[in-house]
């Protein structure tokens, strides 16, 4: 029994992301310029999550770091809220993608693709980009105002944050699976040929 524990331990180790957790760092996420690096471009799918919170007051907004992203790679962000559970209506969330200089690349409001029965509108928030060119780049989280990111808004509570980053894929690895197509294409050439 013990051999079986230990194993299943070695399974779900083994199985479990490689990403580490997000982190709400108060104060110093506040701006692009003061946020902290906090994932960075793998050749492989990543995705992490965490808890983040609007201070009481509202105004607040979060930024975090994504390092040394590729053209071409999609970074999808999302957040359900928490804060009144079970309504996952509040604190209501924009979330953005900026550039490293602070540009405004990508904003949306509320994710309306979702299959919460109770909830027609949803008030999570999705926001999902093709990197335009190398570099770093910065997810925002706000909340809910007419103008977003502008830090007038009256949003409070913890909501989750979740980034995946599905990377672009490697030159070699696009030449590899053609030259693979290719050469199946020729070997079924050549057997349909000596089997006629």
């Amino acid at each position: 029994m013990r051999n079986l524990s230990l194993w299943t331990l070695m399974l779900v180790s083994i199985a479990a992301p490689a990403g580490a957790l997000l982190t709400d760092q108060e104060p110093s996420n506040n701006s692009v310029l003061t946020a902290s690096i906090q994932m960075t471009e793998d050749v492989t799918i990543k995705s992490d999550a965490g808890v983040f919170s609007f201070t009481a007051g509202g105004g607040d907004t979060d930024y975090l770091g994504i390092q040394d992203l590729v053209a071409g790679d999609i970074v999808t962000v999302s957040t359900t809220p928490l804060a009144d559970p079970p309504d996952l209506e509040s604190p209501d969330t924009i979330v953005g993608l900026f550039d490293s200089s602070g540009a405004m690349l990508c904003v949306f409001d509320d994710a309306y693709n979702n299959q919460l029965e109770e909830f027609l509108r949803g008030f999570g928030s999705l926001c999902r980009l093709e990197i335009p060119a190398n570099g770093d780049y910065f997810v925002g989280v706000t909340g809910f105002s007419a103008t977003p990111f502008d830090g007038n808004h009256s949003e409070e509570g913890t909501y989750s944050l979740t980034v995946t980053i599905t990377p672009l894929p490697e030159p070699g690895v696009v030449f590899q699976l053609a030259s693979g197509v290719l050469c199946l294409a020729a070997l079924r050439a050549r057997r349909a040929r000596a089997n006629r």
